[in-house]
């Protein structure tokens, strides 16, 4: 029989989701501005997928949690 989820699962699930695509596309647009040499936006999107990668971590560790 399948379990029922709670709210806080799916909206782990769902933001770990969101915040995947997002990180590909920062990803993506970091590797672009170092490909331009426009180090000032390459900078910031190095910062933004620094921080992105952390808060994929503690929704990563949550659906761990969740599934023991």
């Amino acid at each position: 029989m399948a379990r029922e989820i709670s709210n806080c699962e799916y909206n782990v699930h769902k933001q770990l989701v969101k915040r995947m695509q997002f990180l590909w596309h920062a990803e993506r647009y970091a590797k672009e501005s170092r490909k331009d040499r426009h180090a000032k936006c390459s900078a910031m999107w190095g910062k933004i997928v620094a921080n992105e990668k952390k808060n994929v971590a503690l929704l990563q560790e949550a659906v761990k949690r969740d599934s023991a």
